[in-house]
């Protein structure tokens, strides 16, 4: 059961603590990915976006040549480039023949959330509440058909689902419907069978945006989000629900404020106190993590690429994910590196929490390889 004792014990453990843990990974594991070149163990934290919808796109000549050279993991898409099905498909052709392993992301979570879209041909994925409306078993066929398609059109990497209570006065989520219930249990099982059908097509979920996002009052892609006045422990119970029924693998953090889990004021996305203190210390969670975009408002308007790709994976995240698309960088994979390398020389990362990130990914594709 999660206590304010619990909590606040492991938060000013995980505020000192200079090293992340590497709870349950094996030691090995670790051992082997932090012999690994740096360039290698960055290179597969990065899942980057680009610029373009065509698979002769120019934006996409970077990622290839990234991709093919091992310097990002994966590619992200977002709206912009997913404008056709023979664009998009095509893109992700292209980059599969250049790391035929690489992670390729995207939203395909439903209503307004769906980059693959009914006009393209795909199969329309109705918003969140209106699927509760309608039942469990009439859903599953949904997302059997859904993921099948996505896997069909070369992804392997879904950014859903919602794990976020529904509140309606909510600006990221509520007013979209795009949370199943407001309550926790209901979410989880809803979450649960979109992952089950989704995995079972070799497809990562990324479970967002913990610790909850439901009750915020703000849109993080705008600017800081604080919801230090409007969470409560409420919110991470369909997080702990998932991660009991042994459905969380991949998990998102949010680019929301709670000083009440962190005094210094830093975004979850950036807080070790939450991602290792609350989410693995206290919750007992052991799968992989992902950024929401570092370059949406609330960690571009206050933080450099360098201090937040440096700060997210000291923090304890595996994966980095930036759209690269508002101030494009083609260059942003090898500076990745020379920032790295900067942090890694003035203390504030190791080579065990890269070589840890490096383990919790493969651990990841292990785990839908065998779904």
């Amino acid at each position: 059961m999660l206590t304010r004792r619990h909590l606040m014990g492991a938060l000013a453990a995980s505020a000192a603590a200079p090293a992340a843990a590497s709870a349950g990974l094996p030691a090995e594991a670790i051992a082997r990915h932090s012999q690994s070149p740096l360039e290698a163990l960055v290179g597969r934290t990065l899942i980057l976006g680009f610029l373009g919808a065509e698979a002769n796109a120019p934006g996409a000549d970077a990622i290839e040549a990234d991709l093919a050279a091992g310097r990002i993991g994966g590619v992200l898409f977002l709206r912009h480039n997913a404008r056709t099905r023979e664009g998009v498909e095509g893109l992700a052709r292209r980059f599969r023949e250049a790391a035929p392993d690489a992670w390729l992301a995207i939203d395909q979570e439903g209503g307004v959330v769906q980059r693959l879209t009914g006009d393209m041909g795909y199969t329309r994925i109705p918003r969140a509440q209106v699927l509760a409306e309608g039942g469990l078993d009439a859903a599953r066929p949904l997302f059997e058909t859904a993921a099948r398609e996505l896997r069909e059109a070369g992804f392997n990497m879904n950014l859903a689902p919602i794990a976020a209570l529904q509140a309606a006065g909510n600006d990221a989520i509520g007013q979209y419907g795009r949370g199943f219930s407001a309550a926790g249990g209901a979410v989880a099982d809803w979450c649960a069978a979109f992952i089950e059908a989704f995995e079972a097509q070799g497809i990562a979920c990324a479970i967002k945006h913990f610790p909850g996002h439901g009750r915020s009052r703000g849109d993080s892609h705008d600017g800081y989000v604080d919801i230090t006045g409007t969470w409560s422990f409420e919110e991470a119970a369909p997080f702990g629900r998932l991660m009991r029924m042994d459905r969380a693998h991949l998990m998102m953090g949010a680019h929301l404020v709670n000083l009440r889990l962190d005094p210094d004021g830093l975004p979850v996305t950036l807080s070790r106190r939450v991602l290792h203190g609350l989410l693995r210390e206290v919750m007992g969670y052991d799968g992989a993590m992902i950024t929401d975009d570092l370059d949406m408002g609330a960690i571009r308007n206050h933080y450099t690429r360098e201090q937040a790709l440096t700060g997210a994976l000291t923090a304890g995240n595996d994966f980095i994910l930036i759209s690269n698309s508002a101030n494009p960088d083609p260059d942003l994979a090898r500076r990745a590196v020379d920032w790295v390398g900067a942090a890694l020389t003035a203390g504030t990362l190791t080579i065990q929490r890269l070589a840890e990130a490096n383990a919790r990914i493969d651990a990841l594709a292990a785990h839908v390889r065998r779904a």
